[in-house]
């Protein structure tokens, strides 16, 4: 039996990108998808498709963005369906550009949705997940939650408050002794679904694909895993950032392609 059979999963920013593909695969495994989007067609096709694939699948409503609309929407999810066992936090947007030719809003919606929004939803459902008897909190974050990013600097403040409070979130509830809820952060570097269009992939660094991101996702919640890196050498990035000189380490990233890597890009 897959280890996802019979369990409910909540997938934010799952009308698109790897949230609905990872929909999709969790539906091959038996599970019951709810599927997230801000409009309501993606969220309905990708259900369907969850469906097809032999899973349960549902379609709702759901912008992160607005912060009082989450407690509201997991009670009526709780009225119509029940308690989640999964929460996936993919919801996510990125903006690229000279910092102060990106319009001031288009940063504080970065910051709305893919750190403040992912907080209030792992709030509003983490008694779903302390009563599930394997629960599981995902939060996407980002290889750029380890290094600077020029020319998408709110991107990656973003990922990396993401990254900080999953992992001080992971040993609160061990410290807790909450033994049957596990946080995993997952931090790939670009990944091919149009979000990154334009980028310059740094060396050694290939663009991912979608299938290979999720695969690891999915892995890494089966075996309880705290962090899901992919390529695995970002790794290395940290403990390499941290060994060298401010002033060395800066002409690496710039020559690697790290610093430049946002310089172009043309996302949506």
């Amino acid at each position: 039996m897959s280890y996802y059979q019979g369990k409910r999963v909540l997938i934010t920013g799952a009308g698109s990108g790897i949230g609905a593909l990872m929909a999709e695969q969790l539906g091959r495994r038996g599970a019951e998808v709810i599927v997230t989007a801000r409009r309501r067609k993606p969220a309905e096709d990708v259900a369907r498709r969850v469906q097809a694939a032999g899973g349960r699948g549902h379609a709702r409503l759901l912008d992160v963005s607005d912060l009082d609309s989450i407690a509201p929407f997991r009670d009526q999810l709780h009225a119509e369906i029940g308690e989640i066992d999964i929460l996936v936090n993919n919801a996510g947007v990125v903006f690229g550009g000279e910092f102060e030719q990106v319009a001031l809003s288009e940063h504080l919606n970065t910051l709305q949705i893919n750190t403040l929004g992912l907080i209030a939803m792992s709030h509003a459902f983490m008694d779903d997940l302390r009563n599930a008897p394997q629960g599981h909190l995902v939060n996407i974050a980002s290889a750029s939650a380890y290094i600077g990013l020029p020319f998408g600097s709110t991107y990656a403040a973003s990922k990396w408050a993401v990254l900080g409070f999953s992992e001080s979130l992971r040993l609160e509830l061990k410290e807790r002794a909450i033994n049957n809820v596990s946080v995993t952060t997952v931090c790939p570097s670009y990944i091919s679904t149009g979000m990154f269009d334009g980028v310059r992939n740094p060396i050694l660094s290939p663009m991912l694909t979608p299938e290979k991101v999720v695969k690891s996702i999915l892995r890494g919640v089966k075996h309880r895993q705290a962090l899901v890196v992919e390529p695995p050498l970002v790794r290395g990035i940290d403990l390499l950032k941290g060994a060298l000189p401010g002033p060395i380490w800066d002409e690496v990233a710039k020559r690697s392609g790290i610093s430049t890597s946002m310089r172009h890009w043309q996302g949506k």
